[in-house]
């Protein structure tokens, strides 16, 4: 009996050429690169404060707020207004300049009666000075930092031929209350004894602000 051969026999195998040159097409595949990562993206630089600027605001050794001392605070506060964000402002006016301003001006609010008198004419007034001071009125302020710095500087600073009356409201809506509030404050500071600077008793209530700073800082 003859056995024949199976025509669906299997094939013979690869000899090594065949082998060797598949594995050479794959090695010579190209391969994908890696991406370079990108560069980080440079920090925005804090801008520069003008040189008449004295940045920190420092706290006078003697406790006395001179008219040069609130005059770098008003300039100080505007730059930063426009140039930093509120997230600065403790670099820019430090927590015991912060305590100093409201210990001393709650102090000094509170010996002052609740109702004042203002009589602006003089009983004897001399060449150099008119008969009468003039009485600026201003209504409410909700925090407008620059509306207040803008009518300080076109009104006159508060003087003896000058008399500022704040009926209220000087913060909230306003994205610059603590800034405003602290101004008027080193103001009075600074006018204390004088009837000119006068404010609403309002303004007497000083912790709530000494709480809202302290959670903010």
């Amino acid at each position: 009996m003859t056995l024949q051969a199976d025509s669906a026999a299997a094939p013979p195998p690869p000899d090594s050429a065949t082998t060797n040159s598949v594995v050479l097409n794959l090695e010579e595949t190209p391969q994908p690169q890696p991406q370079p990562s990108s560069p980080p993206r440079p920090q925005p630089s804090r801008p520069t404060p003008p040189p008449e600027l004295r940045l920190p605001i420092w706290w006078p050794e003697d406790g006395n707020l001179s008219m040069d001392w609130v005059e770098n605070l008003m300039l100080c506060f505007d730059w930063c207004s426009r140039n930093l964000p509120p997230s600065e402002l403790p670099s820019v006016l430090p927590v015991k300049v912060f305590d100093s301003l409201i210990l001393i001006a709650s102090k000094m609010l509170h010996k002052e009666p609740n109702c004042v008198t203002i009589d602006p004419f003089r009983p004897s007034p001399d060449n150099n000075s008119p008969s009468a001071a003039s009485v600026v009125v201003v209504g409410d302020v909700h925090g407008q930092l620059h509306d207040l710095l803008f009518l300080l500087r076109d009104a006159g600073f508060p003087s003896r031929d000058r008399i500022f009356v704040f009926n209220g409201d000087y913060v909230d809506r306003g994205a610059w209350g603590l800034e405003t509030f602290l101004l008027l404050l080193a103001w009075k500071v600074n006018l204390f004894g004088k009837r000119e600077l006068l404010f609403s008793p309002d303004l007497c209530s000083l912790k709530p602000f000494r709480a809202w700073w302290s959670l903010c800082c």
